[in-house]
């Protein structure tokens, strides 16, 4: 009878070990450009088609292989960067376990053409299946160039579960962007479907940090350089007070690898304390220098993951060092005086240009549910309506028959905006105001495709957004229901909610209207007047589902006397 134990097929072995390696295509652009890097290149060019289902190449000036070592890198466990165990402890470059190559050449069609500075030709490799398919001599510079085409075509089960192009994009772009932030002094070119995306010219860190996060983000941030015995850090981490909802934007380099580590992120935040509320998030790329003799990464074969000799020293070290930069003056955030503005009008401004001119537009295009009298919305609400009180500048209080309402004013006025910009899904744009002064805005590149995803809803619902060349956007108008003014920051904030939200909704039109209904909203500690608190109110319960926000929470309460009696002892 014959055994139950095989032996694996050398290519079974290669499909085993490329789904460890390759997960997407961000996972080959991440190994090829870690290759680039390694290769002592100062120039590295990005190519992607099709959200890199197509074609993915990398092109550098580096050192090139000659014929042998070309032969040799896409075999598995080949690499020229250890020798023995000493070296697997000292580990400077990004690349040693020798499997990227082999690994992406099992699941795709790669074509490996390099040139070492010494040799007159370049060899050209053409592999398919994991196996070398033909060999030849090529004019090509020196450097090397890696294509790789049909990524996961021979494995079914892989390609199935790749996202969307948006998604993959910005898996690419991630990846794209931790190596580009590690090595500032090498220029990098990114191509997207023919188009020259970004040229990222040498430059310093701070340059590198503001090319590819903008403008807006980079003076938002404040800087830090400290030497605590062998432990060498610096970099960047966001100013009290300028939060995000997401965790974008946060880095943590060590010899100038990107890593996760609990430890790390736990030694960051814990430095704001109480400077940070609950669902805020601070911007930070921290770059640490350490010797590599202290340091495994050898964890996982993505090398993301890192584990340190003295863990609690390089926590308390960094917890240090960004607490006592939080204390300095530079970290202080500016002061931002914003006058009172009128947030609900009743028609749109004489003189201003609009996109549409049917008022009625204005209107919700929504119907009220059919209910019984006595459990419609606001049927509690007596014919004639008391005062309304707004207390702290963020509930709604007021005398209903059975005892007490308060309504959460910025979660009222999120729901309905949600239900006001879904209203408008099936039309070609919505009542704008055109702005006096048009906003441009820098995206960085993840925002410049998250936006590029969005526009066409953001359109429906009276956004004007052109592109400006070099990821550069005018904002030429935005909806009626948007309050003017802070046009910049209403635009960013939409781009970071869409990127939250999109994860917990199926549907992208409502991950949109989401993110517009909670970024242009009344915000908690925005003052109304009466006439606004009624206006609120009774667009409330006009709207479809007035009790919860698009994000689930509640919008109104309700205290019974008999609830009230009962604190009172009564």
């Amino acid at each position: 009878m014959p055994g139950k134990i095989q032996i694996l097929s050398e290519l079974l072995m290669k499909r085993i070990a490329a789904g460890e390696v390759i997960e997407r295509a961000a996972s080959v652009v991440k190994e090829l450009l870690e290759n680039a890097v390694d290769a002592a290149a100062t120039e590295i060019s990005l190519s992607i088609e099709h959200a890199g289902e197509k074609m993915i190449q990398v092109a550098d000036n580096g050192s090139g292989m000659s014929e042998e070592d070309a032969l040799l890198c896409v075999r598995r466990h080949a690499t020229s960067k250890i020798r023995d165990m000493h070296d697997l402890d000292a580990i400077h470059t990004l690349g040693f376990r020798g499997e990227a190559l082999a690994s992406i050449g099992s699941v795709s069609r790669m074509t490996l053409t390099t040139r070492a500075a010494e040799d007159e030709e370049a060899t050209r490799l053409d592999i398919e299946d994991g196996e070398i398919r033909d060999v030849l001599k090529v004019a090509a510079n020196p450097g090397t160039r890696v294509r790789v085409k049909d990524l996961f075509y021979n494995v079914p089960a892989r390609r199935k579960f790749q996202k969307t192009t948006a998604t993959e994009i910005r898996h690419i772009m991630s990846a794209f962007r931790r190596i580009a932030l590690a090595y500032p002094g090498i220029r990098f070119t990114l191509y997207l479907d023919d188009q020259r995306t970004l040229d990222l010219p040498a430059s310093s860190l701070k340059e590198r940090i503001h090319d590819l996060l903008g403008a807006e983000k980079t003076t938002r941030l404040v800087s830090f350089d400290k030497q605590i015995g062998a432990l060498s850090m610096h970099g960047f981490v966001s100013r009290p007070g300028e939060f995000r909802r997401t965790r974008d934007d946060q880095y943590f380099f060590l010899n100038r690898r990107a890593v996760q580590h609990k430890s790390l992120i736990h030694s960051v935040l814990s430095a704001y304390g109480p400077r940070m509320d609950g669902g805020e998030y601070p911007a930070y790329l921290i770059y640490l220098e350490m010797d590599p003799r202290f340091v495994d990464v050898n964890v996982h074969p993505t090398k993301n993951e890192v584990r340190f000799a003295d863990e609690k020293f390089i926590h308390d070290a960094l917890h240090r060092v960004i607490r006592d930069t939080l204390r300095t003056p530079q970290s202080a955030p500016d002061l931002k005086l914003v006058s009172g503005r009128k947030w609900f009008a009743a028609s749109p401004p004489s003189g201003r240009a609009l996109r549409f001119q049917d008022p009625g537009q204005l209107t919700l295009d929504v119907q009220k549910p059919s209910v019984p009298e006595d459990t419609h919305p606001g049927a509690a609400f007596p014919a004639d309506p008391p005062a309304l009180w707004q207390v702290h500048n963020r509930y709604l209080f007021s005398q209903i028959k059975s005892g007490i309402t308060i309504i959460d004013q910025h979660a009222a006025h999120e729901r309905i905006l949600f239900e006001w910009a879904l209203g408008h899904r099936d039309r070609q744009s919505g009542l704008s105001q055109q702005l006096l002064f048009p906003q441009t805005v820098q995206l960085a590149p993840d925002d410049f495709e998250i936006l590029v995803e969005m526009l066409p809803f953001l359109e429906k619902i009276g956004f004007g957004i052109r592109d400006f060349g070099n990821l550069a956007v005018v904002i030429e108008a935005v909806p009626f229901e948007v309050k003017p003014g802070g046009e910049r920051e209403l635009l960013q904030e939409i781009l970071d909610e869409y990127r939250e939200n999109q994860t917990r909704s199926h549907d992208r039109l409502e991950a949109v209207a989401a993110a517009f209904a909670c970024k242009a909203a009344i915000k908690s500690g925005d003052r109304l007047n009466a006439q606004e608190m009624a206006a609120l109110i009774d667009r409330l319960f006009a709207a479809q589902e007035p009790y919860f926000c698009p994000h689930g929470r509640p919008v109104v309460i309700n205290l019974t006397l008999d609830e009230i009696d009962k604190r009172f002892g009564r």
